[in-house]
């Protein structure tokens, strides 16, 4: 009977240390993912990270106008952080933006770029001209819930200080620590509005595009290393959610951009390798054109041969191309699971 609670244990610890190791994997796939992102936003499936520092309401504000992938045009929010995932998630893409080995990152560990906003603020209790004792129920996020399981503060956090107008920054009669912040270790710290962060919202997107122009073989590696897909564009609402997600994570197309150059054109996982004509997403559905037509004179026309590639346009069309071409170099979109 020990014999076999061992040998279980054994095949127990196996199975974790795979896990470990395809969930390091994955973590590498998506820093290549999410490199040479000049837009200065990085996105996992879970959050959408701002990197221009901004004050608490700024970056509020900003979160409520962003609402890609809600598909109810509500509006959005700053980022809520409730699990190990979403903090790990958070914590990745400030380190994308700001590494936090960089000397200037080590220099101050308060600076600006050290910590990024979170949606988590205090409601109640909350100008007291003395800290009380700290309690969750007085911090709320956006859908109202507390950080009564999930919490990552920093020692002796928060310590709910108050300022008195003219001191470091404070332009009221008192400031007070009523919202978060998160640093490049996941820990948090109360702080003041007017202080200027990055920021992260709460993403309920399909997408996450990628600015590294690669071949279209090299970007289905890239979302795959990723734990992620080359993406799917199947309807109406799905077209205008990839339009607007290359805006936000490529930036602005540049006027002078030509129709063929290869910045107005996104990889998407669609192709027909398996038999010429018929075009397939990467889970074997058929792409159908109802919502994206085809470019006219150019889509499926296979020229040249070899064209077993789709690509999607900033404005909307589908076309083929070289999967695998040297100088066929575009950004790409991979697709979130279950989406």
């Amino acid at each position: 009977m020990l014999r076999q609670i061992l040998v279980l244990l054994a095949l127990i610890a196996v199975v974790q240390l795979q896990e470990s190791r395809l969930n390091h994997a994955q973590l590498k796939g998506l820093k290549r993912l999410l490199k040479n992102m000049d837009s200065g936003t990085f996105a996992t499936c879970k959050i959408v990270f701002f990197s221009t520092p901004v004050t608490f309401d700024e970056a509020d504000q900003n979160c409520k106008n962003f609402n890609i992938g809600s598909g109810r045009g509500e509006e959005g929010n700053l980022v809520t952080v409730n699990d190990d995932t979403k903090n790990s998630d958070l914590k990745l893409l400030l380190d994308m933006a700001y590494p936090a080995d960089a000397p200037e990152q080590k220099e101050n560990k308060w600076g600006p770029t050290n910590w990024v906003w979170a949606g988590l603020r205090k409601t109640k209790n909350n100008r007291n001209k003395k800290p009380g004792p700290y309690s969750a129920e007085d911090w709320q996020w956006a859908d109202g819930s507390n950080p009564n399981e999930f919490f990552k503060w920093m020692k002796n956090q928060p310590d709910q200080r108050r300022l008195k107008k003219g001191k470091s920054g404070c332009d009221e009669k008192f400031c007070y620590q009523n919202q978060m912040r998160i640093n490049h270790k996941g820990s948090w710290d109360d702080t003041y509005k007017y202080r200027k962060h990055p920021y992260a919202c709460d993403y309920n997107g399909k997408y996450i595009l990628s600015g590294d122009m690669v071949t279209w073989v090299k970007a289905k590696a890239v979302c795959e290393a990723a734990g992620l897909f080359l993406a799917s564009v199947r309807n109406d609402k799905e077209v205008e959610e990839m339009k607007a997600a290359a805006t936000y994570f490529l930036g602005e197309a540049d006027p002078a951009w030509k129709t063929w150059d290869d910045n107005n054109w996104i990889w998407l996982g669609g192709t027909d390798m398996e038999e010429e004509g018929v075009w397939k997403w990467q889970n074997g559905d058929l792409v159908e054109s109802w919502a994206v037509p085809w470019r006219q004179k150019a889509g499926k026309d296979n020229a040249g041969k070899g064209q077993h590639a789709l690509a999607f346009s900033r404005w909307g069309e589908f076309d083929d191309s070289f999967q695998n071409k040297r100088k066929r170099l575009r950004p790409f979109a991979c697709q979130c699971p279950g989406s």
